[in-house]
């Protein structure tokens, strides 16, 4: 390998650490809902007609951010992952940092795969119980399924912060790479 490359890679930095960023908004935010907002929005006291309202808004609100973050993530990741593994023979940057760089992308891909795959069925579930209690407090069966829903809602999120958390993990290690070839101390 010629060099430590880390000069012709300039531009790489700072897309690494836009998906780094992103990856932790994302997690960081379901990181909250799962175990703040969720339970205060299953407390017995709060008729479940105002949970659903509440849960509506949260899920309408998450359809429309945190798609987008995810997306930026993993993008990012690919081409970043991509780069570093076809010149990784003429750089030591790239040819460190291309693994891990594909390993967070992978773990992108993940948190999407489980999200429409597990996720988006529970957010749809509650949507529609939430509706029904809408149209009729007292529909017991719909409150019933509603909260059922909430608790598998809940591990689930669990699950994917930590999928998410380990997306940005290994994106900010490839900062620290970075860091390392610039001689940063760290």
């Amino acid at each position: 390998m010629a060099s430590t490359g880390f000069s012709q890679f300039w531009w790489m930095t700072p897309i690494q650490f836009i998906a780094a960023v992103t990856a932790g908004f994302n997690s960081g935010a379901t990181g909250l809902q799962a175990p703040l907002t969720m339970p205060m929005l299953e407390m017995d006291n709060v008729p479940a007609l105002y949970q659903g309202k509440q849960v509506r808004w949260l899920l309408s609100a998450s359809d429309k951010f945190f798609p987008k973050l995810n997306a930026v993530s993993t993008l990012s990741n690919l081409v970043l992952g991509t780069t570093c593994f076809l010149k990784r023979n003429e750089s030591r940057v790239a040819h460190e940092k291309w693994a891990f760089l594909l390993a967070a992308f992978g773990l992108n891909v993940a948190t999407t795969v489980y999200t429409l795959g597990y996720m988006a069925p529970l957010n749809n579930s509650m949507r529609d119980s939430a509706k029904k209690l809408e149209a009729d407090p007292s529909d017991a069966a719909a409150e019933k399924k509603f909260r059922e829903t909430q608790v598998s809602w809940k591990r689930g999120a669990n699950f994917r912060t930590i999928i998410m958390t380990s997306a940005a993990a290994v994106s900010i290690y490839t900062l620290y790479l970075d860091g390392k070839y610039l001689g940063v101390r760290m």
